[in-house]
């Protein structure tokens, strides 16, 4: 069976692919309908292979640069993911050529028949999908479900590579040779505080059940790190490397690994040639160390190159989180790291696996995927790690993650989605997963078969390794109901590989049961009801809410107009887009217009946003993104009361919001608009807590979109930050700041080592004019919101296609991909 490799994109409806190696000045930008374009899409027969043909009409943006000429093609048809790309040069002919795969296993075609339709609007690997009744595996062996767990009913053997010997010897794993990554896993550095025969113990007495929010526990310990930021190339899949900024010479970064109630020093290095950074450590309180929190902008300026920064924080909880950079699209470059808090659990496991990064990947860098989703939409992925690693989609290179397990053992793995894009559904082949934590949260115990997880979520699971001895698939599908891409669903056989020890070394033949592509044309969350916090804690009532609740309205889309008199896509939350400056930090405009009271007489130029929940309003201090000191910010003054807010979707794209400085309760979701008549469904009891949840979408143009109720207490006096953790979205400007107890936030940026930091910052810009700019949105670009008209979702839908949407964002900013691929980012 040989399966044609194909590209996706997604525009928020619109499926296709773009592809740039560069950016320069524009000269020009226009766009033309392109004649009809036949593809062929494969169909998968008893004997042969044949094909049946699809006509895709197509539009096809060309930017005419002064050297260079760049071609997308954006296929106008149903679904999120495309199942081929035609991008040519000025002469017509294929640009690059497509792919040919060449799979490195052995495969049978099945019985089955793959519906060709099916196959041209679904996925890449849409031959591994028939009927609901049957799912083809990955070898082209048909598989049915057969209760719990799938179970081959299939006489084909399994597929092996040609470096697989039939006795299932293989090259040493991680090696150039080798299919497989180097082993992942165990983790060995928690404290001596508990065993497998009882994980509810921790050590000084404390346990499971022991309330984190109020005690205050610290040790005597101190976990330091150091962390070294280099620009360096990488070749993560076997495509060819390209562009990454790595840490300590590695993507993902280093483990960083303590206990509960530690002090966490970390140094940081910022080795980049042309970018300052910054490092946000995802789930964190900060309690007291607001800023620590690392976001450039909000809570510092940011470390220039060549500079070094000590980040100091006490770890007031325990779980699974991860660190990243918060400036610009960097996460996206590889600036993303695991980090793992040891404490008691609500299960028993045996063995510690540690961390699952769940990352995807896209064309060029994530700087240029930047760039252009702000003038035409979101663009496809291509592929997903699982920390760091995968083959192809069709095998034909890289290496499959690997982890060695043992029969018998409950294993622990910490699985963290840390992608740009993409949100995922995870399942561990013929097991079950017992959930035991979300985010930094231990919860009552939960079993299911597959996990939604979104971005910047984590989840600790333990799996019982009580299948035969074999291999099987760990996958993290991709739900392409979000705005995604999809080259590799994680249907196929490009995924990561648990080995029972002794089992022979042969590519999987397990499958992910009775599931079919359709069903992963979602974006959610898990269910509500499963998250329910081991340690309780209700989150105030029905009347304060309904007294005191405000809406804030999320995913509104414009159309803002720039210097050139070209149009770029910005998202809004609370009616505005953030836009911050990278050597005025929030916390220094507060150190120099009033800490302790003046605050709030001596800000300027702001407005009142009157929000209504249930027939009452509220009033909350909006500092505009085009005329204030502080961008897009909410100041909440009262101490240690619950404040409410439903985040009201104004579009058909779901975003995973992330609140910093907090764990939120979150008091329900749902996928049609809030009314005050649903505050009954709220949950206020001991309801799910975490930093990240999902704001639900439509399901397309002209069908409402969803909300999301979280309720927090202001306990925690900070500038902090509410986001998409969308990558794109999050730079599009979908952020607001809390000015949480304004009066009670320490003056920080009256420290020493604060001032040297934004000193630092200022000189290194002065001597380099065309380094990176001075404003953003919480290290993101600045934005030119003078002008802007809001888009409905059938609006985008229609005017996506017309002349003159695309366009550049200023002549003289260059994206970071042009002299020598500097990754050099111009300010304006």
């Amino acid at each position: 069976m040989r399966l044609t490799k194909t590209s996706g994109l997604v525009a928020l409806g619109l499926a296709g692919h773009t592809l740039a190696d560069g950016w320069n000045d524009w000269a020009s930008a226009s766009s033309n309908v392109s004649p009809a374009t036949t593809v062929s899409a494969p169909r998968i027969e008893a004997a042969a292979t044949a094909t049946e043909t699809t006509t895709i009409t197509t539009t096809t943006t060309v930017f005419e640069a002064t050297t260079t000429v760049w071609h997308s093609t954006i296929f106008v048809g149903p679904g999120f993911c495309a199942t081929t790309t035609v991008t040519v040069d000025g002469s017509g002919k294929p640009f690059p050529p497509i792919p040919t795969a060449t799979s490195k296993s052995s495969t049978t075609a099945a019985s089955s028949v793959v519906d060709p339709e099916s196959a041209v609007t679904s996925t890449p690997e849409a031959s591994y999908l028939v009927s609901p009744e049957s799912t083809i595996g990955t070898d082209g062996a048909v598989f049915t479900w057969t209760g719990d767990v799938a179970t081959s009913t299939s006489t084909v053997p399994a597929p092996t590579y040609t470096d697989w010997p039939s006795d299932g010897s293989w090259p040493e794993p991680g090696s150039p040779s080798s299919n497989v990554s180097a082993p992942n896993g165990p983790i060995t550095g928690a404290a001596n505080c508990n065993t497998a025969a009882d994980r509810s113990k921790w050590c000084d007495g404390l346990s499971i059940s022991d309330n984190y929010y109020t005690r205050d526990y610290a040790t005597d310990h101190t976990c330091s790190y150091d962390l070294t930021i280099t620009n360096t190339t990488l070749d993560v899949d076997g495509s060819g490397p390209k562009m990454a900024f790595a840490i300590n010479g590695q993507v993902p970064g280093p483990l960083i690994e303590c206990n509960w109630g530690d002090l966490l020093v970390i140094t940081v290095h910022n080795k980049l040639t042309d970018n300052s950074t910054s490092i946000h450590w995802h789930g964190i309180w900060q309690r007291g160390t607001n800023d620590q929190d690392g976001v450039p902008g909000v809570t510092e300026c940011g470390l220039a190159p060549g500079s070094s920064r000590t980040y100091t924080m006490r770890l007031n909880q325990y779980g699974t989180g991860w660190y990243h950079a918060h400036t610009m699209a960097q996460y996206g470059e590889g600036i993303r790291g695991p980090m793992v808090i040891h404490g008691p659990a609500t299960a028993n496991y045996d063995i510690d696996m540690g961390t699952v990064m769940v990352d995807d990947t896209f064309p060029g860098t994530a700087a240029q995927q930047n760039e252009l989703i702000s003038h035409i939409g979101p663009t496809g992925t291509v592929n997903y790690l699982l920390n760091g690693k995968n083959t192809k989609p069709d095998l034909s290179a890289g290496q499959h993650a690997l982890w060695n397990v043992q029969s018998g053992k409950k294993h622990l793995f910490r699985l963290i989605n840390s992608a740009s894009q993409n949100m995922f559904s995870v399942h561990f082949d013929n097991h079950k997963m017992l959930v035991i934590a979300t985010d930094y949260v231990p919860i009552v115990p939960y079993e299911t078969e597959w996990l939604n997880i979104g971005i910047g979520q984590r989840y600790d699971v333990i799996v019982d390794m009580n299948q035969p001895t074999a291999g099987y698939f760990l996958r993290a599908v991709t739900q392409t109901g979000c705005p995604s891409g999809c080259n590799n669903t994680g249907l196929g056989a490009a995924n990561g590989i648990f080995l029972y020890d002794g089992a022979q070394a042969t590519l999987p033949t397990s499958t992910y049961g009775n599931k079919t592509g359709e069903d992963f044309a979602i974006c959610a969350d898990e269910p509500i009801a499963s998250l329910v916090p081991f340690v309780k804690k209700s989150a105030g009532s029905a009347s304060a809410f309904a007294a005191t609740a405000s809406t804030l309205p999320a995913g509104n889309v414009a159309r803002v107009a720039t210097s050139d008199s070209g149009t770029v896509f910005r998202w809004f939350l609370n009616n505005n887009a953030i836009g911050v400056n990278y050597t005025q930090p929030t916390l220094q405009t507060l150190h120099q217009y009033g800490i302790g009271g003046n605050f709030s007489t001596s800000s300027t130029n702001t407005n009142t946003n009157t929000s209504s929940v249930n027939g009452n309003s509220t009033a909350a201090t909006n500092n505009s993104s085009s005329s204030s000191l502080i961008s897009n910010s909410i100041t909440l003054s009262s101490a240690n009361q619950w404040v409410y807010f439903v985040i009201q979707n104004q579009f058909f794209a779901s975003h995973p919001m992330h609140l910093h400085g907090h764990d939120f309760s979150l008091l329900g979701q749902g996928t049609t608009t809030w009314t005050p008549d649903k505050v009954s469904t709220l949950n206020f009891d001991n309801p799910p807590r975490r930093d990240t949840a999902m704001l639900v979408g439509s399901s397309g143009p002209g069908n409402p979109a969803g909300y999301t109720v979280i309720g927090f207490e202001t306990d925690n006096p900070g500038a902090w930050l509410m986001h998409c953790h969308i990558v794109w979205h999050v730079d599009g400007g979908l952020a607001l700041q809390w000015l949480e107890r304004p009066d009670d936030i320490e003056d920080y940026a009256g420290k020493d080592d604060f001032k040297s930091e934004c000193d630092s910052l200022r000189t290194w810009q002065q001597a380099n004019p065309l380094g990176i700019p001075s404003s953003g949105q919480s290290g993101l670009r600045r934005r030119h919101s003078s002008s802007y008209e809001y888009l409905d979702e059938t609006q985008f839908e229609a005017r996506t296609n017309v002349n003159n949407v695309v366009r550049r964002l200023d002549p003289n900013l260059r994206r970071g991909l042009g002299d020598g691929f500097k990754h050099r980012h111009i300010r304006r």
